[in-house]
């Protein structure tokens, strides 16, 4: 991948860039910011467009407005940072990116049709019965 000099790029961590579009989750009791900004993620990342997206590594912008968030980890109680940093080193091996990429939406949109579903989640993600990538419809 190239990388791109856009600062305004949307920053998002690889579970978000992946997972996040497959599994629907309803993250209302977050509050409306959060349900806003996943909203518009889920837009840019299936629209295709050329929005620039950087992957990074911590928290994004998902994770900005969200309650759960202490400083630069996530607290959340089902998840942790320790288990998202194991699940985004998993998702990049799989996706072949890296932190620091920039990718436009379009890019992303096509890598990911491409090499859905990845092996991660045909072997050892703990949503696959309720995961989108599973269903051709």
């Amino acid at each position: 991948m190239v990388p791109t000099q856009d600062s305004n790029a949307l920053k998002l961590r690889p579970h978000h860039i992946y997972c996040a579009q497959f599994t629907g989750a309803d993250l209302s009791e977050l509050g409306e910011e959060v349900v806003r900004m996943q909203q518009r993620i889920m837009d840019i990342l299936k629209s295709g467009t050329a929005e620039m997206i950087e992957v990074i590594d911590g928290v994004d912008d998902l994770c900005q407005p969200c309650p759960l968030r202490q400083g630069d980890l996530c607290r959340n109680p089902q998840t942790g940072e320790e288990r998202l940093k194991k699940l985004g080193a998993i998702l990049l091996q799989d996706l072949g990116i890296s932190y620091g990429d920039r990718l436009t939406a379009q890019d992303l949109r096509a890598l990911i049709n491409r090499v859905s579903p990845l092996p991660f989640c045909q072997t050892k993600c703990k949503q696959k019965e309720t995961c989108g990538v599973f269903r051709s419809d």
